[in-house]
């Protein structure tokens, strides 16, 4: 064997090797808030105080507690979950990014049954609000964030 050819054996298997860094997929660092919505009170968790503002511009609750925060790294159309109460699974899956914003599929279930399906276009390294399911007197809310660097 030349010496060219083992110049290209060899390249050829670092690339098999360390697939990785030369072929590095989009990592969309994917968060993902529940938030249990009622009126009556006027509780704030602290851990979503932040958002309570953008949310009372579109939602009119007054109680505001988080249930369940997940943060995910997902790559291109691959789907993260969440469990969500009475029997519900949140699948969240970025689909696309151009022109800084990142498109991603979102859909709920029920006992493995589609019952809520949409798209957001997000801008990148921020988050949007969406009202899902009704429960105990109130609802969830999703606030979804979306980051890749």
């Amino acid at each position: 064997m030349g010496k060219f050819q083992k110049l290209m054996v060899f390249w050829f298997g670092i690339i098999y090797l360390f697939p990785h860094p030369l072929l590095a997929q989009t990592i969309y660092t994917t968060q993902v808030k529940v938030i249990h919505a009622t009126t009556g009170s006027s509780r704030i968790d602290p851990g979503i105080k932040h958002l309570v503002q953008e949310i009372e511009s579109v939602f009119k609750y007054t109680d505001y507690r988080l249930i369940k925060n997940k943060q995910m790294a997902l790559e291109k159309d691959e789907t993260g979950t969440i469990n969500l109460p009475g029997n519900r699974t949140l699948a969240v899956t970025p689909v696309d990014m151009a022109n800084n914003r990142i498109t991603y599929q979102i859909r709920i279930e029920k006992n493995q049954a589609p019952v809520f399906q949409t798209r957001v276009l997000l801008k990148n390294h921020n988050s949007i609000t969406i009202g899902g399911p009704q429960y105990k007197r109130g609802v969830l809310l999703l606030n979804v964030k979306g980051d890749v660097r």
